[in-house]
């Protein structure tokens, strides 16, 4: 399935880097995975929350907004975005990120996931996985990573801007 897209969507080089904590992936994967109407699954949504440092997006947390949803769709209202923005306010963070699932192999926005983004701000990364959620994470892996440069989203062609920080026990460094 191909995602509608009428518009052109340039593939350049990220604008620095987007840095996941590992921790941070399980609950996006559930959260996107449990969303579904009767029993059929639907695309959604969370929001990666973090600091942005020099060039850096560092992901630390995700926030599970309240999201409408349907087959082809999902959509998160400026309420439930600011609710999660102020959770991450209480802990020196903001919304950085906002990660989404589409229901076929096609990790492209849309020309809908361009324009329905909430607040977009210059270096901004958007990231969407494939199959509802079963797909990747990894742009490597067929996940699309975006971002918003110059007033538009662009597709990021180098896979080496997207950073997943591993769990390091007993002194791993």
């Amino acid at each position: 399935m191909s995602v509608h897209r009428l518009t052109e969507l340039p593939e350049l080089p990220a604008r620095g880097r987007l840095i996941v904590s590992e921790g941070v992936l399980p609950p996006t994967r559930a959260a996107i995975q449990a969303s579904s109407t009767n029993s059929r699954p639907d695309e959604g949504l969370v929001l990666w929350l973090g600091r942005n440092i020099e060039n850096t997006s560092l992901v630390l947390a995700c926030a599970i907004p309240r999201t409408t949803h349907d087959w082809g769709r999902v959509h998160v209202d400026e309420a439930a975005v600011g609710t999660a923005a102020s959770a991450a306010r209480a802990h020196g963070l903001g919304v950085i990120a906002q990660v989404h699932s589409h229901p076929g192999k096609d990790t492209r926005h849309s020309d809908g996931d361009d324009e329905l983004v909430l607040l977009p701000y210059e270096s901004m990364f958007s990231l969407v996985i494939a199959d509802y959620g079963l797909g990747s994470v990894h742009p490597a892996g067929g996940a699309g990573l975006h971002q918003f440069q110059d007033g538009r989203w662009i597709k990021v062609a180098n896979h080496d801007a997207f950073i997943v920080v591993p769990h390091l026990l007993g002194g791993g460094l």
